[in-house]
C-alpha cells in the first residue's frame, strides 16, 4: 500500500523484519512484490512520484563519449525505466558468462546458476511455460525456426504485454499490507555500525532527511543511481562505509552500441517477411533475431545481435493507432480523436491485410513496399577507464553528488562487427532469402564507424560482481563486499554484458536474489 510520508512507516513493522528496497524501476518493483508474495515485510523506495519524470539536470553530466540514454533512457517514476521502454525480454546464454576474449576472467557464478531462475521469472512475470521456448512458439504458428545457413542462429525475444511495471504491479502496490511504498523520497545515503547497515537516509521533497530503518537492505536504483549512492555514501563522515575505498567502485560502466549497419534487398520476398516478421501468439508479440552460432561466438571479440527493421509510409500511423490502443486498454491518458481519425484514414487500406496476417498467420503485417534495413546490437569490451564518478563540488537539490558518466568504448569491436556483416551476408545470400548493402565504412573496418553508432538504454557496470573484493564490489550473492546485509541488483552488477537486453537476466538474478534473502534469513 502506498505511504505518503517517511514517518508514516516509523512503528508500522518492526525494523529487524523490514527488507528495504531502493528504486521501483523493473528490477527494485519485482524484488518488492516477489519478496511481499513470500511474506517480507518489505519498503519499496521510489525518489519520484506517480506521474513520469525525469533526472535534475544538475544531478547528472557526462564527459567522453556521448551518451544519450542518461538523459533521455532513465526515467525517475513509479516504475522507473520501464515507463519508456517496449518490455522486450532476451535471455544470456552460456557464452555470455563464460571466459573469453572480450572478458577472459569470465562470470564469478557458472551459467547453470542464472539459468535455474529463468523459469521461475518467466512464471512471474506471466509467462507461461508453453511459450518460453522458442520452438513452442514457432510450433504455435506452424512453422519450425527458421535456419539461415552455416554460421547463424536464430532466437526469439520476448515482450511483455504491460511494459510499465508499475501498472503490472498496480494491484499489489495498492493492496498487499506488507508491501509499503513510499514515493517522492530521495535516498542520499546509509548509515550503520561496522559491517551491518542500519538505515538508509531520504531526503522528502521539502529537503527533510529522514531516516528508514531496516534488517535488509537491496539496491536496485539503476546502474548510475547505484554508483552515485554508493560513492556519495562513501564519502560520508558518518558513518566509516565498509565499501569505502573499494577501487572497483564506478568502474566498467557499460552499454550495447546499436544501430543501422546494412540495407537489405530480398530475393524471395515472401519468405524473407515471413521469417522475420514479428509473431503474435496468445496475445504477446515475439520478434525474430539472429546471432553468430556458437563456435563463432566463442572466438569472435564481442557478441553480436542482428535485427530487421521494417518501414513504410504508414509506419507512424500504425505506431499511433498501436499507443491508442495500449492507452485505451491500461486507463492512460488518450489523446485527440481527431488525430485518431487522421491516422486510421493514412493506414485505412491495410486495415484488413493487418487483421488477416494475425488471423491466419499470427504474425504483425508488414507492407511489402517497406524500406528494410539491419540493426545490430553490440556488446562493447570492457573498459577499466569507462566509468561512473562523483562530483562533490556540485551537489542537486537532495544534497547527493553530482553523477559523472566517463563512457568510453575501446574501437576494437569494429572487427567482430565487420565480420558479422559478412557472414550475415553470405547466410541470406546461401539461402536465397537477401542480399545486404553494408555501409562502406565498416566493409572498410574503419574504427570510426563505431561514432554512427549510439547507445541503447542498456546501461551497465559501476558495482560488478566478482569472487572477491579485489576484483569488484559486490560477491557472486551480490551482497556489497565488507557489508552483513546490503545487497546491489541490477546491471550495474554484470562484469560483461553480451549482446542480450540486461533486463531479463538481471531479474532472474533478482528471482535469485529472493531466494537468498529468504533462506539467509530463515537460517
Amino acid at each position: 500500500m502506498f505511504v505518503k510520508h517517511a514517518h508514516e512507516l516509523d512503528g508500522s513493522v518492526p525494523a529487524a523484519r523490514r527488507v528495504v528496497v531502493v528504486g521501483s524501476g523493473a528490477v527494485g518493483m519485482y524484488t518488492a512484490t516477489e519478496l511481499a508474495r513470500r511474506g517480507r515485510e518489505v519498503v519499496l523506495l521510489e525518489a519520484g512520484g506517480l506521474a513520469l519524470g525525469r533526472f535534475d539536470p544538475e544531478s547528472y553530466r557526462c564527459v567522453g563519449r556521448a551518451h544519450e540514454g542518461v538523459e533521455s533512457g532513465r526515467s525517475r517514476t513509479l516504475g522507473g525505466t520501464t515507463n519508456l521502454w517496449g518490455g522486450q525480454l532476451s535471455e544470456f546464454d552460456a557464452i555470455d558468462l563464460g571466459a573469453r576474449p572480450v572478458h577472459p576472467e569470465g562470470w564469478p557464478i557458472p551459467f547453470s546458476e542464472l539459468t535455474r531462475f529463468y523459469r521461475t521469472t518467466y512464471e512471474a512475470l506471466g509467462i507461461p511455460d508453453a511459450v518460453q521456448r522458442d520452438e513452442d512458439v514457432w510450433k504455435a504458428v506452424g512453422t519450425e525456426t527458421p535456419r539461415l545457413g552455416s554460421g547463424l542462429d536464430v532466437f526469439l525475444t520476448r515482450w511483455l504485454p504491460i511494459p510499465s511495471f508499475a501498472l503490472w504491479a498496480r494491484d499489489e502496490l495498492e493492496n498487499r499490507t506488507n508491501l509499503r511504498v513510499l514515493t517522492d523520497h530521495t535516498a542520499t545515503g546509509f548509515g550503520g555500525t561496522g559491517a551491518r547497515v542500519e538505515a538508509v537516509t531520504v531526503v522528502d521533497r521539502a529537503g527533510v532527511p529522514h531516516a528508514v530503518a531496516g534488517s535488509t537492505f537491496v539496491l536496485a536504483a539503476g546502474t548510475i543511481e547505484t554508483a552515485r549512492l554508493l560513492l556519495h555514501s562513501a564519502e560520508s563522515s558518518a558513518w566509516q562505509a565498509p565499501w569505502r575505498g573499494n577501487p572497483w567502485l564506478g568502474l566498467r560502466f557499460q552499454d550495447h552500441l546499436g544501430g543501422r549497419i546494412a540495407a537489405v534487398h530480398p530475393t524471395d520476398s515472401k519468405r524473407f517477411f515471413k521469417t522475420f516478421s514479428n509473431l503474435l501468439v496468445a496475445r504477446r508479440k515475439y520478434q525474430p533475431k539472429f546471432q553468430l552460432d556458437g563456435e563463432a561466438r566463442a572466438a569472435n571479440a564481442v557478441n553480436v545481435h542482428g535485427m530487421f527493421a521494417f518501414e513504410s509510409s504508414i509506419s507512424e500511423n500504425l505506431v499511433y493507432l498501436k499507443q491508442f490502443v495500449k492507452s485505451a486498454v491500461y486507463g492512460r491518458q488518450i489523446g485527440g480523436l481527431r488525430s485518431l481519425a487522421a491516422n486510421v484514414r493514412a493506414s485505412g487500406r491495410y486495415l484488413i491485410p493487418l487483421m488477416w496476417t494475425y488471423a491466419k498467420d499470427h504474425r504483425i503485417f508488414e507492407p511489402s513496399t517497406s524500406r528494410i534495413s539491419l540493426f545490430v546490437q553490440m556488446e562493447q569490451i570492457p573498459q577499466d577507464d569507462s566509468v561512473i564518478r562523483i562530483d562533490p563540488s556540485r551537489l542537486d537539490r537532495t544534497g547527493l553528488a553530482q553523477a559523472v558518466v566517463d563512457w568510453r568504448v575501446d574501437g576494437r569491436e569494429i572487427a567482430a562487427l565487420r565480420d558479422f556483416a559478412l557472414r550475415t551476408d553470405r547466410a541470406l545470400r546461401e539461402e536465397g532469402l537477401a542480399r545486404l548493402e553494408i555501409d562502406d565504412e565498416l566493409l572498410q573496418g574503419d574504427p570510426a564507424f563505431l561514432e554512427r553508432l549510439r547507445d541503447t538504454n542498456h546501461q551497465s557496470g559501476g558495482a560488478i560482481m566478482a569472487s572477491s573484493s579485489s576484483d569488484g564490489v559486490v560477491d557472486p550473492d551480490l551482497r556489497v563486499f565488507g557489508t552483513d546485509n546490503l545487497y546491489v541488483v541490477g546491471a550495474a552488477t554484470f562484469p560483461a554484458i553480451g549482446a542480450a537486453n540486461t533486463t531479463f537476466p538481471a531479474l532472474a538474478f533478482a528471482t535469485r536474489l529472493v531466494e537468498h534473502i529468504g533462506s539467509a534469513d530463515a537460517a
